[in-house]
């Protein structure tokens, strides 16, 4: 046996020293070598289009998946779109967002982009006054811009709910989306406080809060929001994902123009923002809406669906590679590396115009984002 195994370490150790061997082993190391270089490219370099370059999924973890931001969204949820939770200013100034999902933060796994610019504005109070599937004219019916007026009925003198029917000066009818309440609730008919409803048949009610004397309201009555009450005074970002389907441009910009002017009673135009809207556009499609926004709101316009195509993936370091992403993005097509599989704006895009939105905050409203913020309820 001793001898066997001398057999084979002999032959081991030629086998070993052989030059095909030796070739071999180099050759093998260089595959490593080469595999391994290639591996790293990849990684660092060349990114597939759902995702973002090693630099962004890095940013992403530090600033958005970390106990202080958990700490922060936290305190943020309990205070923002519940019906008795948006308080009343009295000193300083808030910030509420009117708009639809890129608001509210659905399609982007929760986080809203109100809660990521209050990591920013770490002494604000931030509303989120939008709901998924939101229309213009129900936002600005809430915010007072194009308010909303009850048809003739009767409020009956105990708390029981009635049907109301509610439509705006476009002669549109308004049904509220209520997943957020958005400063709707409570508002008031004729005086009288209630909740407004949506009932699983479809139809509007109005609940009186207290029981009382019975009203018949004889004509129509403008409904005034808890919203027109307590966030006239707050700067306000409108944010449409995008333009619904049947609007025009001019439609639009006048539903935005009466909002600003619903707000600068009390405090300056200047605190109104509008992001344009990023979603089913092409630059020419977009660029008839986007002229129009940049001339009537100028600095307080944020061209988010130009900014995602262009400065965005080079700030956040995201190398785009797929062709049909590329041929997307030169006509003026948000790229997939800011969109979920729904086609809906991702936590990556909504964090980018939430940091440009930031620095046109600090640019254009920083004296009064300064000021000490005191509420009451």
């Amino acid at each position: 046996m001793k001898k066997l195994f001398e057999a084979i370490k002999e032959i081991t150790e030629e086998l070993f020293l052989s030059a095909f061997f030796k070739a071999g082993f180099v050759a093998a190391v260089i595959v490593i070598i080469f595999g391994a270089a290639c591996f790293c490219y990849y990684n660092t370099v060349v990114k597939d289009s759902n995702s973002l370059a090693a630099q962004g999924e890095a940013l992403a973890e530090a600033d958005l998946s970390d106990e202080f931001y958990e700490e922060i969204a936290s305190r943020f949820r309990d205070r923002s779109g519940e019906t008795y939770k948006d308080y009343k200013m009295t000193e300083g100034i808030g910030i509420s967002f009117y708009g639809d999902g890129g608001v509210v933060g659905e399609s982007s796994g929760g986080y809203t982009m109100p809660a990521l610019l209050s990591l920013n504005f770490l002494d604000r109070y931030i509303y989120i006054m939008g709901n998924e599937g939101e229309m213009p004219e129900v936002v600005a019916a809430r915010q007072g811009g194009v308010p909303m007026y009850a048809k003739p009925f009767t409020i009956p003198s105990e708390t029981e709910p009635v049907e109301v029917k509610l439509y705006n000066e476009y002669a549109q009818s308004i049904v509220p989306i209520l997943t957020n309440n958005g400063g709707l609730n409570p508002c008031a008919i004729e005086g009288i406080e209630g909740i407004i409803s949506v009932e699983e048949d479809g139809k509007t009610y109005f609940t009186r809060t207290e029981p009382g004397e019975a009203l018949s309201v004889l004509k129509d009555s403008q409904v005034t929001t808890r919203a027109m009450e307590n966030r006239r005074g707050d700067i306000v970002v409108v944010f449409f994902q995008e333009l619904p389907e049947g609007y025009s441009s001019q439609q639009y910009i006048d539903i935005l123009l009466k909002m600003r002017s619903y707000q600068r009673l009390l405090v300056n135009q200047k605190c109104f923002y509008v992001i344009g809207p990023v979603l089913n556009n092409d630059s020419e499609s977009a660029a008839e809406l986007e002229a129009l926004l940049e001339e009537n709101f100028g600095a307080y316009f944020i061209n988010a669906r130009e900014y995602l195509c262009t400065d965005a993936a080079e700030k956040y370091n995201i190398t785009i590679r797929d062709e049909n992403d590329i041929n997307n993005m030169a006509q003026g097509k948000v790229s997939s590396v800011f969109l979920n599989r729904d086609g809906n704006l991702n936590l990556y895009g909504i964090y980018a115009i939430a940091d440009i939105l930031t620095e046109r905050l600090n640019e254009n409203d920083k004296d009064l984002l300064k000021i000490e913020t005191v509420y009451d309820e």
